[in-house]
C-alpha cells in the first residue's frame, strides 16, 4: 500500500500550467479605489497644511509685535510696523522725526532737549541708518493680511498724518510702539482661502499682543 503524500502543490488556473495572477480587471479596480481614496486625503492634507500655515502666520506676526516693542524700548525710538491688505507683506523700521527724539529724552527724565532745541536733536536723529535698521518679512504661503485695524490717538496723528504718503504703495495705517513700552491699540486679520482667518491682537496699554483661536470662513469672530 502506497504512503499518502504530504507534498502540497498550488492549484492550477483554467488554461493549465502556472499559479493564479491577477487579472486586468482586478487591477483596475484596485487602481480606481486607490484614485478615489487619493481623492479624498488629498484635499484634507492640503486644508490642515494651510491651517497650520494660518497659525504660524499668527504666531509670526505676534513676534514680530514683541520685536518691535523691544527694539523701540532699546533704542529710546518709535517703531512702526506697517502691513499691505491683500498681500502677505510686512515692514517694521524706525520713525526718524525731530519731535521724536524730543519726547524720548523727556520721557528718560533729561531736560536738555527742551534746553538745546529742536534743530541740535534734529541733527542728531537724522544721522541715523533708517534702512539698516528697517526690516521687510512675508507671511507663510498662502496667507495674507485681510484687515489692519488701528486706534488712532493725539500722540500718534502726526505719525499717521504724514505715514499716509506710504498709503500711496498699498501699506497700511501704521501699528506704533513707544519707548515706554506702549504700542497703539489694534487688531490685524490674517487669512487663507478655504480655512479661515485668525486676528492678530494689540493692547495698546501693555504693548502685549495675542492670536486668536482660528475662525471658519464664514464666522465673524466677534472682533470689532
Amino acid at each position: 500500500m502506497t504512503a499518502p503524500s504530504l507534498c502540497w502543490y498550488p492549484p492550477q488556473n483554467r488554461r493549465g500550467g502556472g499559479s493564479a495572477g491577477f487579472t486586468i480587471v482586478e487591477l483596475l479596480l484596485a487602481l480606481t479605489i486607490l484614485v478615489s481614496l487619493a481623492a479624498v486625503v488629498v484635499p484634507s492634507f492640503t486644508g490642515l497644511l494651510n491651517d497650520r500655515r494660518l497659525a504660524r502666520a499668527g504666531d509670526q506676526l505676534r513676534v514680530e509685535m514683541m520685536q518691535a516693542r523691544l527694539a523701540a524700548m532699546r533704542t529710546g525710538r518709535i517703531y512702526m510696523l506697517e502691513l499691505k491688505v491683500a498681500t502677505d507683506e510686512v515692514r517694521l523700521r524706525p520713525w526718524v522725526d525731530m519731535n521724536d527724539m524730543t519726547e524720548t529724552l523727556d520721557q528718560t527724565g533729561g531736560s536738555s532737549a527742551l534746553l538745546m532745541g529742536g534743530n541740535a536733536i534734529g541733527s542728531t536723529l537724522q544721522a541715523v541708518d533708517v534702512e539698516a535698521e528697517s526690516k521687510e518679512s512675508t507671511l507663510p504661503e498662502s496667507t495674507t493680511v485681510a484687515e489692519v485695524q488701528v486706534q488712532s490717538s493725539p500722540r500718534s496723528f502726526m505719525i499717521d498724518s504724514q505715514a499716509r504718503a506710504g498709503a500711496q504703495e498699498g501699506w497700511g495705517q501704521p501699528i506704533l510702539f513707544y519707548p515706554d513700552g506702549t504700542s497703539s491699540t489694534a487688531a490685524v486679520t490674517l487669512s487663507s482661502e478655504g480655512v479661515g482667518r485668525v486676528v492678530v491682537l494689540l493692547r495698546g496699554l501693555t504693548g502685549e499682543a495675542s492670536v486668536t483661536d482660528r475662525f471658519g470662513p464664514a464666522e465673524t469672530g466677534g472682533v470689532p
